[in-house]
Protein backbone atom coordinates (compact mmCIF):
# COMPACT_ATOMS: atom_id res chain seq x y z
CA UNK A 1 0.00 0.00 0.00
CA UNK A 2 1.41 3.28 -1.19
CA UNK A 3 2.16 6.04 1.57
CA UNK A 4 -0.49 8.31 0.11
CA UNK A 5 -3.54 5.99 0.74
CA UNK A 6 -1.77 4.54 4.20
CA UNK A 7 -2.65 8.06 6.06
CA UNK A 8 -6.39 8.22 6.03
CA UNK A 9 -6.72 4.13 5.83
CA UNK A 10 -4.63 4.26 9.16
CA UNK A 11 -7.28 6.72 10.97
CA UNK A 12 -10.06 4.84 9.83
CA UNK A 13 -8.52 2.14 11.45
CA UNK A 14 -8.33 3.94 14.86
CA UNK A 15 -12.10 4.58 14.22
CA UNK A 16 -12.67 1.14 14.06
CA UNK A 17 -10.62 0.23 16.69
CA UNK A 18 -12.46 2.53 19.12
CA UNK A 19 -15.89 0.94 17.92
CA UNK A 20 -14.83 -2.49 18.68
CA UNK A 21 -13.04 -1.55 21.85
CA UNK A 22 -16.43 0.47 23.07
CA UNK A 23 -18.73 -2.21 21.63
CA UNK A 24 -20.93 0.16 19.83
CA UNK A 25 -23.78 -0.25 17.97
CA UNK A 26 -24.13 0.21 14.45
CA UNK A 27 -26.14 3.32 14.75
CA UNK A 28 -23.37 4.54 16.83
CA UNK A 29 -20.83 3.64 14.77
CA UNK A 30 -22.19 4.89 12.11
CA UNK A 31 -22.07 8.76 13.86
CA UNK A 32 -18.64 8.36 14.49
CA UNK A 33 -17.78 7.41 11.20
CA UNK A 34 -19.46 10.31 9.50
CA UNK A 35 -18.34 12.80 12.29
CA UNK A 36 -14.20 11.68 11.87
CA UNK A 37 -14.92 11.74 8.03
CA UNK A 38 -16.29 14.95 7.35
CA UNK A 39 -13.88 16.48 9.94
CA UNK A 40 -11.21 15.52 7.66
CA UNK A 41 -12.46 16.17 4.59
CA UNK A 42 -12.75 20.17 5.99
CA UNK A 43 -9.97 20.24 7.57
CA UNK A 44 -7.92 18.95 4.25
CA UNK A 45 -10.24 22.11 2.40
CA UNK A 46 -9.85 24.65 4.62
CA UNK A 47 -6.01 24.15 4.87
CA UNK A 48 -5.73 24.55 1.50
CA UNK A 49 -7.92 27.18 0.97
CA UNK A 50 -6.29 30.72 0.87
CA UNK A 51 -5.98 32.14 4.54
CA UNK A 52 -3.79 29.12 5.32
CA UNK A 53 -2.16 27.84 2.11
CA UNK A 54 1.59 27.56 3.22
CA UNK A 55 0.34 28.42 6.90
CA UNK A 56 -0.72 24.88 7.99
CA UNK A 57 0.43 21.48 6.61
CA UNK A 58 -3.24 19.61 5.68
CA UNK A 59 -2.04 16.31 6.36
CA UNK A 60 -1.43 17.47 10.32
CA UNK A 61 -4.29 19.59 10.14
CA UNK A 62 -6.65 16.64 9.00
CA UNK A 63 -4.79 14.51 12.04
CA UNK A 64 -5.46 17.17 14.61
CA UNK A 65 -9.41 16.93 13.47
CA UNK A 66 -9.81 13.39 13.56
CA UNK A 67 -8.29 13.24 16.43
CA UNK A 68 -10.26 15.62 18.43
CA UNK A 69 -13.28 13.63 16.99
CA UNK A 70 -12.34 11.06 18.09
CA UNK A 71 -10.94 11.65 21.78
CA UNK A 72 -13.56 13.94 22.52
CA UNK A 73 -16.54 11.44 21.89
CA UNK A 74 -14.03 8.78 23.67
CA UNK A 75 -11.96 10.50 26.48
CA UNK A 76 -11.42 7.41 28.46
CA UNK A 77 -9.60 5.81 24.99
CA UNK A 78 -7.58 8.76 24.45
CA UNK A 79 -4.25 8.35 26.14
CA UNK A 80 -4.41 4.42 24.80
CA UNK A 81 -5.45 4.58 21.26
CA UNK A 82 -6.14 7.61 20.07
CA UNK A 83 -3.37 9.81 21.34
CA UNK A 84 -0.95 7.64 20.19
CA UNK A 85 -1.60 7.81 16.69
CA UNK A 86 -1.88 11.35 16.82
CA UNK A 87 1.92 11.12 18.75
CA UNK A 88 3.64 9.63 15.80
CA UNK A 89 1.93 11.73 13.27
CA UNK A 90 3.30 14.75 14.52
CA UNK A 91 6.48 13.26 15.01
CA UNK A 92 6.86 11.97 11.71
CA UNK A 93 5.73 15.66 10.75
CA UNK A 94 9.01 18.08 9.19
CA UNK A 95 8.25 21.24 8.84
CA UNK A 96 8.19 23.71 11.44
CA UNK A 97 7.00 24.30 15.18
CA UNK A 98 4.66 27.37 13.86
CA UNK A 99 3.30 25.14 10.96
CA UNK A 100 2.93 22.23 13.22
CA UNK A 101 0.86 24.54 15.60
CA UNK A 102 -0.97 26.47 13.52
CA UNK A 103 -2.27 22.87 11.97
CA UNK A 104 -2.78 21.88 15.49
CA UNK A 105 -5.25 25.05 16.27
CA UNK A 106 -7.02 24.96 12.49
CA UNK A 107 -7.55 21.18 12.59
CA UNK A 108 -8.70 21.15 16.86
CA UNK A 109 -11.23 24.02 15.62
CA UNK A 110 -12.75 21.95 12.61
CA UNK A 111 -12.98 18.80 15.20
CA UNK A 112 -14.62 20.60 17.67
CA UNK A 113 -17.20 22.28 15.82
CA UNK A 114 -18.17 19.14 14.78
CA UNK A 115 -18.28 17.59 18.02
CA UNK A 116 -20.43 20.43 18.99
CA UNK A 117 -22.39 19.95 16.20
CA UNK A 118 -23.13 16.27 17.15
CA UNK A 119 -23.64 17.15 20.96
CA UNK A 120 -26.97 19.50 19.61
CA UNK A 121 -28.32 16.77 17.25
CA UNK A 122 -31.89 15.92 18.02
CA UNK A 123 -30.90 11.75 18.28
CA UNK A 124 -29.87 12.06 21.61
CA UNK A 125 -32.96 13.97 22.63
CA UNK A 126 -34.97 11.69 24.96
CA UNK A 127 -37.86 10.04 23.01
CA UNK A 128 -41.47 9.01 24.87
CA UNK A 129 -41.84 6.81 22.25
CA UNK A 130 -43.13 3.24 23.56
CA UNK A 131 -45.11 0.73 21.92
CA UNK A 132 -48.42 -0.06 23.72
CA UNK A 133 -47.68 -3.30 25.52
CA UNK A 134 -49.08 -5.13 26.97
CA UNK A 135 -52.88 -3.95 25.49
CA UNK A 136 -51.79 -3.77 21.95
CA UNK A 137 -50.33 -7.27 21.79
CA UNK A 138 -53.50 -8.16 19.79
CA UNK A 139 -53.09 -5.75 17.24
CA UNK A 140 -51.67 -7.15 13.95
CA UNK A 141 -49.19 -5.58 11.95
CA UNK A 142 -48.52 -3.25 15.15
CA UNK A 143 -44.56 -3.27 16.69
CA UNK A 144 -44.83 -4.28 20.72
CA UNK A 145 -41.86 -5.46 22.73
CA UNK A 146 -40.52 -8.58 21.71
CA UNK A 147 -40.50 -12.46 23.41
CA UNK A 148 -36.65 -11.97 23.54
CA UNK A 149 -34.16 -9.35 22.92
CA UNK A 150 -30.64 -9.02 22.60
CA UNK A 151 -29.09 -8.75 26.67
CA UNK A 152 -32.49 -6.33 27.81
CA UNK A 153 -35.40 -5.98 29.43
CA UNK A 154 -38.73 -6.80 27.63
CA UNK A 155 -39.50 -3.07 27.91
CA UNK A 156 -36.34 -1.85 26.57
CA UNK A 157 -36.32 0.10 22.87
CA UNK A 158 -33.19 0.90 21.73
CA UNK A 159 -32.84 4.58 20.06
CA UNK A 160 -36.56 5.85 18.74
CA UNK A 161 -34.39 9.26 19.20
CA UNK A 162 -32.81 8.51 16.25
CA UNK A 163 -35.95 9.45 14.29
CA UNK A 164 -35.36 12.90 14.86
CA UNK A 165 -31.72 12.94 13.94
CA UNK A 166 -29.51 15.81 12.90
CA UNK A 167 -27.90 14.88 9.44
CA UNK A 168 -24.67 15.56 7.79
CA UNK A 169 -25.76 16.20 4.32
CA UNK A 170 -28.82 14.54 3.18
CA UNK A 171 -31.48 17.18 4.62
CA UNK A 172 -34.02 16.29 7.06
CA UNK A 173 -36.62 18.31 5.29
CA UNK A 174 -36.45 15.61 2.60
CA UNK A 175 -36.90 12.44 4.10
CA UNK A 176 -40.25 12.95 4.73
CA UNK A 177 -40.94 13.26 0.65
CA UNK A 178 -38.11 10.38 0.25
CA UNK A 179 -39.55 7.58 2.46
CA UNK A 180 -43.57 8.43 1.75
CA UNK A 181 -44.10 5.73 -0.56
CA UNK A 182 -42.83 3.66 2.33
CA UNK A 183 -45.41 4.48 5.37
CA UNK A 184 -47.94 2.37 3.40
CA UNK A 185 -45.38 -0.17 1.56
CA UNK A 186 -45.14 -2.62 4.23
CA UNK A 187 -47.13 -6.05 3.54
CA UNK A 188 -49.81 -6.68 5.76
CA UNK A 189 -50.74 -10.32 7.90
CA UNK A 190 -52.87 -12.03 5.59
CA UNK A 191 -51.90 -10.93 2.41
CA UNK A 192 -49.98 -13.45 -0.53
CA UNK A 193 -47.08 -11.29 -0.26
CA UNK A 194 -46.88 -11.39 3.54
CA UNK A 195 -47.51 -15.09 3.53
CA UNK A 196 -45.16 -15.61 0.59
CA UNK A 197 -42.53 -13.67 2.87
CA UNK A 198 -43.50 -15.63 6.10
CA UNK A 199 -43.07 -18.56 4.85
CA UNK A 200 -39.49 -17.90 4.22
CA UNK A 201 -38.92 -16.67 7.70
CA UNK A 202 -40.69 -19.59 8.93
CA UNK A 203 -38.29 -22.13 7.12
CA UNK A 204 -34.69 -20.52 7.58
CA UNK A 205 -34.68 -17.84 10.09
CA UNK A 206 -35.70 -20.04 13.25
CA UNK A 207 -33.27 -21.23 15.98
CA UNK A 208 -34.16 -24.73 14.93
CA UNK A 209 -34.18 -25.01 10.75
CA UNK A 210 -34.21 -28.06 8.80
CA UNK A 211 -33.99 -26.40 5.67
CA UNK A 212 -31.35 -23.79 6.26
CA UNK A 213 -27.86 -24.89 5.51
CA UNK A 214 -24.77 -24.21 7.48
CA UNK A 215 -23.44 -21.77 5.32
CA UNK A 216 -26.27 -19.75 5.80
CA UNK A 217 -26.28 -20.15 9.90
CA UNK A 218 -23.09 -18.79 9.28
CA UNK A 219 -23.91 -15.86 7.21
CA UNK A 220 -26.16 -14.91 9.55
CA UNK A 221 -23.51 -13.90 12.02
CA UNK A 222 -21.10 -13.45 9.63
CA UNK A 223 -22.96 -10.12 8.50
CA UNK A 224 -23.94 -9.04 12.12
CA UNK A 225 -20.63 -8.05 12.43
CA UNK A 226 -19.62 -6.58 16.30
CA UNK A 227 -23.31 -5.39 17.67
CA UNK A 228 -23.18 -8.30 19.57
CA UNK A 229 -20.15 -7.76 21.36
CA UNK A 230 -18.24 -10.92 19.43
CA UNK A 231 -14.44 -10.32 19.56
CA UNK A 232 -12.51 -11.70 16.36
CA UNK A 233 -10.74 -10.16 13.38
CA UNK A 234 -12.24 -8.00 10.81
CA UNK A 235 -14.48 -5.12 11.27
CA UNK A 236 -16.53 -3.55 13.54
CA UNK A 237 -20.20 -3.96 12.61
CA UNK A 238 -21.47 -3.71 9.29
CA UNK A 239 -20.55 -0.06 9.02
CA UNK A 240 -16.79 -1.19 9.75
CA UNK A 241 -17.12 -4.46 7.23
CA UNK A 242 -18.40 -1.89 4.37
CA UNK A 243 -15.65 0.82 5.09
CA UNK A 244 -12.73 -2.50 5.14
CA UNK A 245 -14.07 -3.01 2.05
CA UNK A 246 -13.73 0.29 0.44
CA UNK A 247 -10.25 0.52 2.18
CA UNK A 248 -9.41 -2.40 -0.39
CA UNK A 249 -10.99 -1.40 -3.32
CA UNK A 250 -10.03 2.35 -3.52
CA UNK A 251 -7.15 2.79 -6.03
CA UNK A 252 -3.31 3.03 -4.20
CA UNK A 253 -2.95 6.46 -6.34
CA UNK A 254 -5.60 8.23 -4.80
CA UNK A 255 -4.24 11.20 -2.59
CA UNK A 256 -4.51 12.12 1.01
CA UNK A 257 -7.35 14.22 0.20
CA UNK A 258 -9.06 12.22 -2.84
CA UNK A 259 -9.56 9.62 0.12
CA UNK A 260 -10.83 12.15 2.92
CA UNK A 261 -13.76 12.76 0.42
CA UNK A 262 -14.70 9.50 -0.44
CA UNK A 263 -14.77 8.75 3.57
CA UNK A 264 -16.51 11.51 4.19
CA UNK A 265 -19.29 10.89 2.02
CA UNK A 266 -19.09 7.23 3.36
CA UNK A 267 -19.58 7.82 6.72
CA UNK A 268 -22.34 10.39 6.36
CA UNK A 269 -24.00 8.41 4.40
CA UNK A 270 -24.05 5.49 7.27
CA UNK A 271 -25.59 8.14 9.54
CA UNK A 272 -27.73 9.98 7.02
CA UNK A 273 -29.63 6.62 5.92
CA UNK A 274 -30.07 5.50 9.44
CA UNK A 275 -32.32 8.68 10.35
CA UNK A 276 -33.78 8.07 7.30
CA UNK A 277 -34.86 4.47 7.99
CA UNK A 278 -35.15 5.36 11.33
CA UNK A 279 -38.06 7.96 10.39
CA UNK A 280 -40.30 4.90 8.78
CA UNK A 281 -39.78 3.11 11.71
CA UNK A 282 -41.36 5.44 14.29
CA UNK A 283 -43.94 6.99 11.99
CA UNK A 284 -45.55 3.29 10.91
CA UNK A 285 -43.85 1.20 13.62
CA UNK A 286 -43.91 -2.65 12.46
CA UNK A 287 -44.24 -5.78 14.50
CA UNK A 288 -41.19 -8.37 14.13
CA UNK A 289 -41.58 -11.71 13.28
CA UNK A 290 -41.31 -13.36 16.19
CA UNK A 291 -44.48 -11.46 17.30
CA UNK A 292 -46.52 -12.55 14.23
CA UNK A 293 -45.18 -15.98 14.03
CA UNK A 294 -45.57 -17.03 17.62
CA UNK A 295 -49.19 -15.71 17.27
CA UNK A 296 -50.29 -17.16 14.24
CA UNK A 297 -48.36 -20.00 12.99
CA UNK A 298 -46.06 -21.54 16.01
CA UNK A 299 -45.91 -20.63 19.45
CA UNK A 300 -42.74 -21.98 20.41
CA UNK A 301 -40.70 -20.44 17.30
CA UNK A 302 -37.62 -18.43 17.94
CA UNK A 303 -34.90 -16.58 15.70
CA UNK A 304 -31.60 -17.94 15.07
CA UNK A 305 -30.41 -14.64 16.74
CA UNK A 306 -31.45 -12.11 19.15
CA UNK A 307 -34.32 -9.66 17.89
CA UNK A 308 -33.24 -5.98 17.88
CA UNK A 309 -35.15 -3.49 20.10
CA UNK A 310 -36.88 -1.49 17.43
CA UNK A 311 -39.24 -2.14 14.68
CA UNK A 312 -39.10 -4.16 11.63
CA UNK A 313 -39.80 -2.58 9.02
CA UNK A 314 -37.51 -1.16 7.01
CA UNK A 315 -33.94 -2.71 7.80
CA UNK A 316 -31.73 -0.76 9.85
CA UNK A 317 -28.66 -3.17 8.86
CA UNK A 318 -29.79 -2.79 4.75
CA UNK A 319 -30.42 1.14 5.34
CA UNK A 320 -26.59 1.72 6.23
CA UNK A 321 -25.98 -0.89 2.97
CA UNK A 322 -27.71 1.04 1.14
CA UNK A 323 -26.32 4.14 2.10
CA UNK A 324 -22.38 2.58 1.81
CA UNK A 325 -22.76 0.47 -1.04
CA UNK A 326 -23.97 3.72 -3.48
CA UNK A 327 -21.03 6.09 -2.58
CA UNK A 328 -18.55 3.03 -3.36
CA UNK A 329 -19.91 1.96 -6.60
CA UNK A 330 -20.41 5.34 -7.11
CA UNK A 331 -16.58 6.32 -6.34
CA UNK A 332 -15.94 3.21 -8.59
CA UNK A 333 -17.03 4.76 -11.90
CA UNK A 334 -20.43 3.00 -11.56
CA UNK A 335 -18.97 -0.82 -11.64
CA UNK A 336 -19.44 -2.81 -8.76
CA UNK A 337 -17.80 -6.49 -10.44
CA UNK A 338 -14.10 -6.65 -7.95
CA UNK A 339 -13.31 -9.12 -6.20
CA UNK A 340 -12.77 -8.45 -2.26
CA UNK A 341 -12.02 -10.78 0.75
CA UNK A 342 -14.19 -9.50 3.79
CA UNK A 343 -13.39 -10.48 6.96
CA UNK A 344 -16.23 -10.50 10.05
CA UNK A 345 -15.99 -10.11 14.16
CA UNK A 346 -17.89 -13.01 14.77
CA UNK A 347 -15.53 -15.45 16.15
CA UNK A 348 -14.49 -18.86 14.16
CA UNK A 349 -15.95 -18.00 10.85
CA UNK A 350 -13.67 -17.88 7.63
CA UNK A 351 -12.72 -14.82 6.11
CA UNK A 352 -14.99 -14.83 2.57
CA UNK A 353 -14.25 -13.57 -0.88
CA UNK A 354 -16.51 -12.22 -3.40
CA UNK A 355 -16.10 -11.17 -6.73
CA UNK A 356 -19.05 -8.23 -6.92
CA UNK A 357 -20.47 -5.75 -4.70
CA UNK A 358 -23.85 -6.33 -5.52
CA UNK A 359 -23.28 -9.96 -4.33
CA UNK A 360 -22.06 -9.02 -1.05
CA UNK A 361 -24.98 -6.72 -0.59
CA UNK A 362 -27.69 -9.35 -1.46
CA UNK A 363 -25.69 -12.03 0.96
CA UNK A 364 -26.28 -8.97 4.09
CA UNK A 365 -29.96 -8.60 3.29
CA UNK A 366 -30.59 -12.28 3.39
CA UNK A 367 -28.38 -12.48 6.28
CA UNK A 368 -31.35 -10.70 7.95
CA UNK A 369 -33.83 -13.58 6.71
CA UNK A 370 -31.30 -16.27 8.02
CA UNK A 371 -31.64 -14.95 11.28
CA UNK A 372 -34.96 -14.35 12.05
CA UNK A 373 -34.93 -10.78 12.03
CA UNK A 374 -36.43 -9.53 8.86
CA UNK A 375 -38.77 -10.32 6.35
CA UNK A 376 -37.58 -10.00 2.73
CA UNK A 377 -39.42 -6.43 1.60
CA UNK A 378 -37.62 -4.90 5.00
CA UNK A 379 -34.31 -5.34 3.47
CA UNK A 380 -34.81 -4.46 -0.13
CA UNK A 381 -36.74 -1.07 1.00
CA UNK A 382 -34.32 -0.05 3.20
CA UNK A 383 -31.45 -0.58 0.73
CA UNK A 384 -33.22 1.50 -1.64
CA UNK A 385 -33.75 4.44 1.20
CA UNK A 386 -30.04 4.12 1.59
CA UNK A 387 -29.37 4.25 -1.41
CA UNK A 388 -31.06 7.19 -2.49
CA UNK A 389 -29.34 9.12 0.44
CA UNK A 390 -26.13 7.66 -0.76
CA UNK A 391 -26.45 9.01 -3.93
CA UNK A 392 -27.57 12.19 -2.89
CA UNK A 393 -24.59 12.46 -0.31
CA UNK A 394 -22.21 11.75 -3.26
CA UNK A 395 -23.20 14.67 -5.37
CA UNK A 396 -23.91 16.91 -2.42
CA UNK A 397 -20.75 16.93 -0.13
CA UNK A 398 -20.13 20.07 0.19
CA UNK A 399 -23.70 21.08 1.39
CA UNK A 400 -22.70 20.08 4.77
CA UNK A 401 -25.54 21.25 6.68
CA UNK A 402 -25.00 19.62 10.62
CA UNK A 403 -25.69 21.42 13.35
CA UNK A 404 -27.53 23.76 11.47
CA UNK A 405 -31.17 22.43 9.92
CA UNK A 406 -34.67 22.57 12.07
CA UNK A 407 -36.56 19.58 13.41
CA UNK A 408 -38.19 17.20 10.94
CA UNK A 409 -41.67 17.46 10.17
CA UNK A 410 -43.54 14.65 11.63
Amino acid sequence: MQEAKYILTARAGISSKVVRTLRLTNQLSAKLYGQVGIAQYLAYKRARSSPYQGKVDPDLTAAFAAHAVLARNNPVLAPSLVDTKLYYEVQAFGGSNAVRDASAELGVGIGIQIVTAGALDRGLEVSYYRPGYPDSLARDNEYVFTPEQIGAPRDFLLYPQYANGTTFVYPVKKIPGLTKPYLTAAYKFGTPEFEAENTKVLALGGNYSATRTPYETDTARFWLGAVSGSGGQGSAGVTGMIQNISIALLPDTYSPEDQAKFFARLGTSFYDAIVAVWYVKFKVPRWRPITAIQKYYNASWTPLLGTPQHPEYPSAHQGIFGGGWSVLVRELKGNPNYTFIVKSDWPNIPDRTYTSLDDAANEAGASRIFAGAHWEQANRDAFAIGKAVGEYIYDNIDTYVYGSQDRIAW
